[in-house]
């Protein structure tokens, strides 16, 4: 009797967990296989049951886009589209994962800006995709920095050492945005090559890749921030960088239409002289940039656009969508843990568990405030900045 009873509990407790493998896949998995296998499994399972689950009731992507005072908001279901027309992520990429990869890529190759303010046009006939990151929320483990931000580290770190009553126990705390940020680029468009412009704002950031088959990719253009990078892209295919940095010093300042619910759009609209006064001069700055976009790349800078102010994911080309080769393949998505990345980097670089004790940020700056307090921390003196 014990012993059926038993049996009955295992083919229980079988049952249970394979349910909760199909039921939660692929989140069962995060954090135990690698992101490249998740991907290879979740397009399998893709191929294996082609229908995707049907959004909840109601729902449709512009459902899960707001349009608030801090820019567009997108659910991390919703990807954007040219035009930043949103589309669910599920409809445009297989075995998508939101979660920052643990793993170190498997090569990284530094990379230059270019020198002057010239770039590469597009050849004649030229797909453009033009894609804009604002806050992705993804995080990743590589850090890159330099003495401007030790410096700032080494100040917050005495001053919280100080406020503490020298305290040996404060640590060094690393800025988030210090780390790369990345961001999902999906790639459809198999009608002519891709010429893909990647904009992104303050900070550092690695665009993920993920061509779909048969797509070519002219050449990628970054623009904008603080360090940047491409990861899973075609060793081949050129890239050109002008950070935050060059375009200040080619007098080119990034500026895209707000979107309407905008906090400084509504405050202009309610009457505030000095939002309309920065509405005006921002709109002036859009003007001037979109003319330099055009004159660049051939296409307006606005309605172009595909990236909303916080998301994870854009595409470039049509929805994919069935399986006749007139139709539109999907991507599938590959992490980039075990990937190869080309990127800018500042004067220090981190690679989750290849960083030499001694190195890594937090005791490159608790060095540095050592050194000034003589080997002693306890000889750190009130109103001394560093």
């Amino acid at each position: 009797m014990m012993r059926r009873l038993m049996n009955v509990i295992l083919v229980a407790a079988f049952a249970m967990s394979a349910i909760a493998a199909v039921v939660l896949w692929p989140r069962a998995f995060d954090g135990i296989l690698p992101d490249a296998l998740l991907g290879r499994i979740a397009a399998a399972r893709s191929v294996a049951s082609p229908e995707p689950a049907a959004p909840p009731v109601g729902d449709t992507p512009g459902n899960l886009l707001s349009d608030g005072p801090e820019g567009l908001i997108a659910d991390g279901q919703v990807a954007a589209m040219a035009g930043n027309v949103p589309v669910f992520i599920e409809d445009v990429i297989a075995g998508h994962s939101t979660r920052a990869p643990r793993e170190a890529p498997a090569e990284i190759t530094t990379i230059r800006p270019i020198m002057g303010c010239l770039l590469t046009p597009p050849m004649k006939g030229s797909a453009i995709g033009h894609v804009v990151a604002g806050e992705s929320g993804l995080r990743l483990g590589l850090l890159t920095y330099d003495d401007t931000d030790l410096a700032r580290a080494v100040q917050d770190f005495v001053d919280a050492y100080r406020q503490a009553g020298a305290d040996e126990t404060v640590a060094i705390v690393v800025p988030e945005d210090l780390a790369y940020q990345s961001y999902d680029v999906v790639v459809t468009e198999v009608s002519a090559p891709v010429y893909l412009v990647l904009q992104t704002g303050p900070g550092n950031r690695i665009w993920n890749i993920h061509a779909a088959p048969g797509v070519r990719i002219e050449r990628v253009v970054l623009l904008g921030g603080g360090q940047v990078g491409v990861a899973n892209l075609d060793p081949v295919v050129p890239v050109e960088v002008l950070l935050d940095t060059g375009l200040a010093a080619c007098g080119i300042r990034p500026a895209l239409p707000l979107n309407g619910g905008h906090a400084l759009r509504q405050a202009a609209a309610a009457g505030d002289a000095e939002a309309k006064a920065a509405l005006g001069g921002r709109e002036a700055a859009e003007l001037a940039y979109g003319q330099w976009f055009l004159d660049t790349f051939g296409v307006p800078a606005a309605s172009s656009r595909a990236g909303f102010d916080r998301g994870s994911v854009s595409l470039v080309g049509p929805i994919p969508g069935g399986e006749a080769p007139d139709q539109t393949p999907m991507a599938v998505f590959a992490g980039i843990g075990g990937s190869k990345i080309r990127t800018t980097q500042g004067a220090f670089f981190e690679i989750p568990g290849q960083v030499p004790a001694g190195e890594e940020f937090a005791a490159r700056a608790r060095a540095i405030a050592s050194a000034f307090a003589f080997g002693d921390l306890a000889n750190l003196r009130q109103g001394v900045d560093f």
